[in-house]
């Protein structure tokens, strides 16, 4: 089964058992195969530095908005570029998600790997 559908198949699954439904423009670029920035409306930033607690910025707003796309609770802040708990606990419950299919850690740090999966359907 190709990576993509596989990846549809999982978010759709885990969507059912938590309740939690994903981003039309997610499903649309799943469908498509192409990456989800511009069509997620997140354009803070092209940069994608490692970035963890404590880090401030575009790219962590870039990185809050493109949780928030994932329908992944960012906390009452919202995108305010501060990589706060909220954030960090955003980072690792996405990351927590993810890591069988994209092979990552869940470490709360938003690197290459977590960049490719929160940007791109398939990681």
């Amino acid at each position: 089964m190709l990576v993509s559908k596989r990846l549809a198949l999982l978010v759709a699954s885990t969507a059912l058992c938590t309740g939690v439904a994903m981003a039309p423009s997610a499903v649309a670029a799943t469908n498509s195969g192409t990456s989800v920035t511009g069509s997620r409306g997140c354009n803070y930033t092209d940069s994608q530095p490692t970035i963890s607690r404590g880090s401030k910025g575009a790219a962590v707003k870039q990185a809050q908005c493109l949780l928030k796309t994932w329908n992944v609770n960012i906390g009452s802040s919202g995108v305010d570029g501060d990589f706060g708990p909220n954030t960090d606990r955003a980072v690792r419950e996405f990351q927590s998600r993810v890591k069988d299919m994209c092979h990552m850690p869940v470490d709360g740090i938003v690197g290459p790997k977590t960049w490719s999966a929160l940007k791109n359907p398939v990681c």
